[in-house]
């Protein structure tokens, strides 16, 4: 595999960065004060720009000067959880009998994945309904569950697998088993996230 020149990862953070804040690289050169044209040659990656030009790139930009650098550095963030551990979490909707276990999670620079593992027992009638950024994906362990997204409702059992954009209401409609146990992953934009 190739190894990637720096300058190409700050031209591309420096572009994402400006088209995510909705500017023109005319907006950006009044702001930073650099020209349209070095601008453009740092986005394409074709120039190695020095630091005094990055930081008013970065101060144009409302980020610090190290998030232009961010995806060169060889890092990935990694979480690893054994069978039967993870954190219990308190959250929205736990009062109503659900048993959160966080089970991992990782934010990179643009997205953050959350994985939980859930547990209802008894009765889920009454239950909330969510809505949040993103994509979420249900899976089913153990037991079995309606679940409501939007208007539809999915009568879910052991390794069904639902996936919607958080968005739409959506939350356990009943239980169709004494309990059920699931793990849920959900995606978002890291600034979300």
């Amino acid at each position: 595999m190739t190894r990637r020149r720096v300058e190409d990862h700050v031209g591309e953070a420096v572009r994402r960065l400006r088209t995510r804040a909705g500017l023109t690289l005319a907006d950006l050169a009044e702001r930073a004060r650099v020209s349209s044209a070095m601008i453009s040659k740092i986005e394409r990656g074709q120039v190695s720009a020095s630091l005094s030009t990055l930081d008013q790139l970065a101060g144009a930009l409302s980020v610090p000067i190290a998030n232009l650098f961010a995806a060169s550095v060889e890092r990935r963030e990694v979480s690893f959880v054994r069978a039967g551990a993870g954190m219990a979490v308190r959250r929205s909707g736990s009062t109503y009998g659900h048993d959160y276990r966080l089970v991992g999670k990782v934010v990179s620079q643009d997205e953050a994945v959350t994985a939980y593992e859930i547990t209802i027992e008894g009765k889920a009638e009454g239950q909330p309904l969510f809505q949040n950024a993103g994509v979420e994906l249900i899976h089913v362990l153990d037991g079995g569950m309606t679940y409501r997204i939007g208007t539809e409702v999915f009568d879910l059992g052991p390794g069904d697998t639902v996936t919607f954009e958080a968005q739409a209401p959506h939350g356990p409609d009943r239980l169709t088993a004494p309990m059920v146990r699931f793990l849920t992953v959900v995606s978002t934009r890291a600034e979300d996230g």
